[in-house]
């Protein structure tokens, strides 16, 4: 059965290994196309060892502020750097609800998320977009692949992060609570927090907020998709 890439729709021809060739090793159907993953910058070891960011240097001045308000013992990992084509990515799954575009780097984060154990809980959207959309951008992007408990409530706010610059994104307070019939999962030896985007790093530590006041005292590691 041919397999069409979700951003463009042309026919996907596999670049196979002699491995797979060979039946060796198994043939993973992507959902992207060579030529529009191109169009995404994929983050390699030349970034921020904290938060993903590339950067030359091995903390990048993002997380050192962070870390001077006593953020020392969290990390992140994101798949790609939010650059335009991202931006028209999220803009066409989000704004626009295309539900079909989750799967376009699920197998990118499949490999990414080996090396994390459960229990995964997301950053939920708010009411007012899920009303919009119908659907959680981040259970879309991350549903499929791991098991996620829905273990934050997010509360109203006036202003969405996506509508504030970064002073107001940095400004913005806690939003997030922690629903207590998950109790269960604060006996964790760590918890790993998914999110579709790493902006200022805001949310995220609102989460690891949220996380230590409820009485977790694990290690506590996120995910996105970009940075």
């Amino acid at each position: 059965m041919r397999n069409y890439c979700v951003l463009c729709q042309e026919a996907i021809v596999p670049q196979l290994t002699m491995l797979q060739i060979l039946g060796i090793s198994k043939v993973q159907n992507s959902s992207m196309c060579c030529r529009c993953r191109q169009e995404f910058y994929f983050i390699g070891d030349k970034c921020c060892q904290v938060c993903g960011k590339m950067d030359m240097q091995p903390i990048c001045s993002d997380c050192e502020k962070w870390q001077q308000q006593g953020y020392n013992d969290y990390k992140h990992q994101a798949l790609c750097v939010y650059n335009e084509s991202m931006h028209d990515y999220f803009k066409r799954y989000k704004r626009y609800g295309d539900f079909s575009l989750r799967k376009a780097f699920q197998m990118d984060l499949r490999k990414m998320l080996v090396d994390y154990p459960e229990p995964f809980i997301f950053i939920p959207s708010s009411q007012e977009h899920l009303q919009q959309r119908q659907f959680d951008p981040t259970v879309g992007l991350f549903g499929d692949l791991i098991n996620l408990t829905p273990a934050f409530i997010k509360m109203p706010t006036k202003v969405a992060q996506a509508q504030k610059n970064r002073q107001q994104r940095l400004a913005t307070p806690q939003f997030l609570q922690f629903d207590h019939q998950y109790n269960a999962l604060l006996t964790a030896k760590q918890i790993t927090i998914v999110d579709d985007i790493y902006t200022t790093g805001r949310t995220i530590l609102h989460a690891y907020d949220c996380l230590r006041a409820a009485g977790f005292t694990g290690v506590i590691r996120s995910c996105s998709l970009a940075r």
